[in-house]
Order: structure tokens, then C-alpha cells, then sequence
């Protein structure tokens, strides 16, 4: 032990308090003692010498181990108590331990008081280890619990302007896709059935190419409502979608195939593939899978 200990001894006894002294000095602990034998100058002794281990009688006149171990437990449990008694049956050691006292020595077995004291240190370390610690692993959860919740909730924020963003994406394509169809392609409609040469008929299919190349990837995000479709329009593409033929379509209509012709060739205008080869169900398959 290179610390030097503080050692506060309850004995009314001053020979005895001495033979434990030396006990000590020759098992080479370093300390310096304080003895007392009175109830006050015991509490006096906690506040002001502040020992780092009590020897303790279990007998004094006016004032027992028993009282002194109760007092230290109120105000400092960690401190080792040892009590140094000329003697203690069985079940009072026990009683006093469970209370407790951290170990007891027979006063006519003094040989065993260094090695208590050792170890009663060496507990008292360790205990302060695991407490250190336990405390470093609660505060390193607790650091992470913190980052956790701070983490969940810039993912929150992140996830809501996320949102937001797709939400103001998906309103500028549907404002790019109404553009195009309601202020250019009436135009290329009524230019078609001019008296076109063919080098202008070229440019303006041309034109409307380009125009639906600018706007498929914007039409395959958006769903079948956002076409203004009518209600007849809508179900049919709802039938289509869901594999029927133009026959039984007619059967589940009660319409003419002509009609159901005529409505299929409005859909795919409406959807922007009009004059493409692609497969109407397969498109609106692809439509229903990204909603």
C-alpha cells in the first residue's frame, strides 16, 4: 500500500489500540490512526479525519460497535468496518455482517487483522472500479440513446422533406405534362390537317416526336386519374389493364366494339401514345406499379 491509510480506531482500551498499531507497522502498511471512545468524538471523527477504514471494539462504556456501524452506514456505507472485539459468538458476527461490517477479528487472533485490511481495500478498490465503471457504460448509453433520437429525427425531417420534394416534383410534371397538351400539341393537331409540303409535315412530326420524348418520363410517374379521362375512359383502361379483349369488354359494357375501339384510341392519345407501338395494357400495367 503506498497510499497512506487513515485509520479511525473505536477502543476505550489505549494498550489494545496500540497492538493492533503494530500489528499493522509490521505487515508494512503505511497510515496514520486516530483513536477515540465516545459516541462524539467517533462523529467527529468521520467528518474531520475522514478515515479510510474503522476498527472498531464491539464493547465500550456508553457507547457499542453496533451504534458506530449504524452511524457509518447512514453517512458513508463505502467505508470498511472491521470490528476488533475480545469477543463476538457466531450469530452476532453474522447479524453484524448482514448489517454491514466488513469483517471482524478476534482480539487473541491479531496475526489476521493486516490481511482483513488488505482486503477489505482491495474490495473497496474494486468495488469503485465496477461502479466507475458501470457509471462510463450508463453515460455511454445514454450518448448513444441521445444519438439515436437525434438520428430518428433528422431522419424524420429528411423523410419529410423527401416527401415534400416528390410532392412538389410530381406537381411541376403534372404542370409541365397539362402544358404541353392543353398550349402546344391543339396546335400541332390543327397544323397537321394544313396543306403541309412534305419537308414540313417531316419537321413538324419532328416536333411532336420531341415533344413526347420531353414528356414520357414525366407521364410513366403519373397515374391514370391525372389524364383526364372520363368515367367511360377509365373503366375501359381499368378492363385493358386487367387483360380483357375488346369482345369482353363489349359483353361487360353492353357497348359496340366500335365504341370500345374509339374510346382505346382516345386513351392512348390521352396518354401520349398515340402513334407509338406500344402495348396499351402493358403500359397501364407499368402506370399501376409505380402508384
Amino acid at each position: 500500500m503506498d497510499k497512506e491509510l487513515r485509520i479511525l480506531i473505536l477502543e476505550d482500551v489505549a494498550a489494545d489500540a496500540e497492538l493492533m498499531e503494530d500489528e499493522m507497522r509490521q505487515a508494512k502498511l503505511i497510515f496514520v490512526s486516530k483513536r477515540v471512545a465516545a459516541r462524539q468524538p467517533f462523529m467527529s471523527a468521520l467528518r474531520d479525519f475522514a478515515p479510510d477504514i474503522i476498527l472498531a471494539d464491539y464493547n465500550l462504556p456508553g457507547f457499542n460497535g453496533k451504534e458506530a456501524l449504524k452511524i457509518v452506514s447512514e453517512i458513508n456505507p463505502e467505508i470498511p468496518f472491521i470490528f476488533v472485539s475480545g469477543a463476538l459468538g457466531e450469530e452476532l458476527a453474522i447479524d453484524l455482517l448482514k448489517k454491514g461490517a466488513t469483517d471482524y477479528v478476534l482480539k487473541n487472533r491479531l496475526a489476521k487483522l493486516a490481511p482483513s485490511v488488505k482486503r477489505a481495500l482491495e474490495e473497496l478498490t474494486d468495488r469503485r472500479k465496477r461502479k466507475k465503471a458501470e457509471q462510463e457504460l450508463k453515460n455511454s448509453e445514454k450518448e448513444l440513446r441521445q444519438k439515436t433520437q437525434n438520428l430518428e429525427e433528422a431522419n424524420t425531417a429528411l423523410k419529410v422533406l423527401l416527401k415534400h420534394r416528390q410532392e412538389d416534383q410530381t406537381v411541376m410534371e403534372e404542370k409541365v405534362v397539362s402544358n404541353v397538351k392543353k398550349l402546344v400539341l391543339p396546335y400541332i393537331e390543327k397544323l397537321k390537317v394544313l396543306n403541309l409540303n412534305e419537308a414540313q409535315a417531316g419537321q413538324l412530326e419532328i416536333i411532336e416526336k420531341h415533344l413526347q420524348d420531353i414528356i414520357s418520363p414525366f407521364l410513366r410517374n403519373l397515374t391514370v386519374e391525372h389524364y383526364e379521362l372520363t368515367p367511360r375512359e377509365i373503366q375501359i383502361a381499368s378492363l385493358v389493364r386487367e387483360g380483357k379483349t375488346t369482345k369482353e369488354i363489349t359483353e361487360l359494357l353492353n357497348i359496340s366494339a366500335t365504341a370500345v375501339d374509339f374510346h382505346r384510341k382516345n386513351i392512348r392519345a390521352k396518354l401520349g401514345i398515340k402513334n407509338d407501338k406500344i402495348n396499351l395494357r402493358s403500359f397501364l400495367l407499368s402506370m399501376h406499379s409505380q402508384q
